[in-house]
C-alpha cells in the first residue's frame, strides 16, 4: 500500500466498512396495497392483526352463510359470533382509550385556559 493514501484512509469506504445493519422496510420486497377504510383505521388494522384478517373473516362469514342455507346452526355461526364478540372487544377498548384522552387534554386545556374551556363548552 502506498505511504501517501494512509492518511485518507478513514474518509474512503470499502465494502462492509462502517455501519452495516439497515432497516429493512417492507415495500422494498413486495407491493404496496393501499387499503381504503371504512371506519377507524386503528381499530381496522388491530382486528386485522389480532382477531381475523380479511381473507379469515371472509371466510368465516361464508361457511357462515352456507351453513345457514343448508338449514343449519352449528359451529361455523358460533365461529362468526366469536369473532363478532372480539370485534366488538376491540372497539370497546378504543372508545375508552378515546375517552381517557379526551379527558386528560380537556383537563389540561381547564388548568392552562379556563377561558377557553369555557368557550369551547359553550359551543356544546
Amino acid at each position: 500500500m502506498n505511504p501517501w493514501l494512509i492518511p485518507w484512509w478513514g474518509f474512503l469506504k470499502g465494502p462492509l466498512s462502517g455501519d452495516v445493519v439497515q432497516d429493512m422496510t417492507t415495500s422494498w420486497l413486495s407491493p404496496q396495497f393501499e387499503f381504503n377504510f371504512a371506519g377507524n383505521r386503528r381499530i381496522e388494522t388491530e382486528v386485522v392483526a389480532d382477531v381475523a384478517s380479511y381473507g379469515k373473516q371472509l371466510g368465516i362469514i361464508s361457511e357462515a352463510i352456507l351453513e345457514l342455507a343448508q338449514g343449519k346452526q352449528g359451529e361455523a355461526i358460533k365461529r362468526l359470533e366469536t369473532v363478532m364478540a372480539d370485534i366488538e372487544k376491540v372497539k370497546k377498548r378504543h372508545k375508552e382509550k378515546l375517552d381517557q384522552k379526551i379527558k386528560a387534554q380537556l383537563d389540561q386545556l381547564k388548568r392552562e385556559d379556563p377561558k377557553a374551556m369555557e368557550r369551547l363548552l359553550k359551543d356544546y
